[in-house]
């Protein structure tokens, strides 16, 4: 019984992941606490880097042209870079973007503006 456990059990590890982020294009980053970061994610042993980060507004109704309102890290009280380690572990899963998705736009659109 404990070795029929054990091997239901490796089940639930994070499958590692790599060669599937499309390197150069944006992520959406789940997390467990329900919070979704945006930017480009490089993977890792434990920990995973996100870079251009961007999140959406707390209080948003949703992610349509009306109420999409999305900030950029390093503009917090505390000063945080423009870059995250994630706790893999806390990841529940990660989504490649579309260059014409709002969010994208969005960030394209920030970008142009602070040029």
């Amino acid at each position: 019984a404990m070795w029929w456990y054990f091997a239901g059990s490796r089940g639930l590890e994070t499958p590692p992941i790599g060669a599937e982020i499309a390197n150069g294009e944006y992520q959406a980053v789940f997390l467990d606490n329900g919070q979704v970061y945006f930017g480009k994610l490089k993977t890792g042993n434990d920990f995973y880097e996100l870079t251009d980060v961007f999140y959406l507004q707390t209080g948003s109704a949703g992610v349509d042209q009306a109420s999409l309102s999305l900030l950029k890290l390093g503009n917090e009280a505390h000063g945080p870079e423009d870059k995250m380690q994630i706790n893999k572990d806390h990841v529940l899963f990660i989504e490649d973007m579309k260059s014409e998705s709002k969010v994208v736009t969005a960030i394209q659109d920030y970008k142009s503006k602070k040029q």
